[in-house]
C-alpha cells in the first residue's frame, strides 16, 4: 500500500477512520500508565487526530508524523499554539512549544532527531498497514524505542478473509511476533465494535469485529 494511496484519499477527503473526537478510551487509560507530564510521545500516523491535542495538554511533547500535508495543516490550524517551519530530511517540520509535526515518509524517519522517546501513541496506524509492510513498520517503532520507551497500541481483529482491509485484523499472536522479543504485552482494553461500525458490514463483515488496546512494556523493566 503506497505512500500515493494515503495522500489520494486525503485529497478526497475519504478519511473515514478519523474520529472527531478523542478517542474515548485514552483518557480512561491514561490514569492507568503512570505516564510522567515530561514524557515526548510519539505518533506515527497521526492524520489530523484530535488525541494531538489531549496528549499535548498530558505531556511535555508530543511529535506527530504524517505524509499528508492537508492532515497536519488541519492539526495546526485548529491548534492554539504559532509553528514555525523547517526542514531536516527530506521532511518537512513544524514547530510549536508542545507539538512538533514531520511531513512526510514514517519509515524514513531520522532516530537521531526524534530520540529520546517516552511513549509510541499507534491509534490505528498499524492496522492501516498491509502484512507485507507491519514488519518494517515494527522493526522502525523499535529503532526509535529507547530502553524504557513503552506502547500504546490499538488494534481490530476480525476475520481477514469476510472484508479486505484497511483497517487490517492483527491479533496478539501477531503483536507477539513482532515485538515480543523487546515488550511484554498486556491487554487494556477490549470491546465488541461490530454493531457500532455498519460501513464494515456493508463490505463484507459478518462474524465480528473487536477492538483491543495493548500496552507494552520493555522486557528489560521490572
Amino acid at each position: 500500500m503506497e505512500i500515493s494511496y494515503w495522500q489520494s484519499r486525503w485529497r478526497k477527503d475519504n478519511t473515514g477512520w478519523h474520529m472527531d473526537m478523542v478517542y474515548p478510551p485514552l483518557p480512561k487509560l491514561w490514569k492507568r500508565l503512570n505516564i510522567k507530564s515530561e514524557s515526548r510521545i510519539l505518533v506515527p500516523l497521526c492524520g489530523k487526530s484530535l488525541d494531538l491535542h489531549w496528549l499535548a495538554e498530558h505531556s511535555q511533547k508530543v511529535i506527530g508524523v504524517d505524509v499528508s500535508h492537508k492532515a497536519l495543516h488541519t492539526v495546526m490550524e485548529k491548534y492554539p499554539e504559532t509553528f514555525s517551519q523547517t526542514s531536516s530530511h527530506n521532511f518537512t517540520v513544524y514547530k510549536s512549544s508542545s507539538l512538533e509535526l514531520w511531513e512526510g515518509d514514517f519509515m524514513k524517519l531520522p532516530t537521531k532527531e526524534i530520540t529520546p522517546i517516552d511513549l509510541v501513541y499507534d491509534k490505528a496506524s498499524i492496522i492501516a498497514l498491509p502484512p507485507k509492510m507491519r514488519p518494517q513498520y515494527a522493526q522502525k517503532i523499535l529503532d526509535l524505542c529507547g530502553n524504557t520507551t513503552r506502547i500504546l497500541l490499538q488494534t481490530f481483529e476480525y476475520i481477514q478473509e469476510e472484508m479486505n482491509g484497511p483497517p487490517f485484523s492483527v491479533d496478539e499472536k501477531e503483536l507477539q511476533k513482532l515485538f515480543g522479543h523487546n515488550f511484554r504485552l498486556q491487554l487494556m482494553h477490549e470491546q465488541s465494535k461490530l454493531e457500532e461500525l455498519e460501513p464494515f458490514q456493508q463490505r463484507g463483515l459478518s462474524s465480528y469485529l473487536t477492538e483491543q488496546v495493548f500496552y507494552l512494556t520493555p522486557l528489560n523493566r521490572d
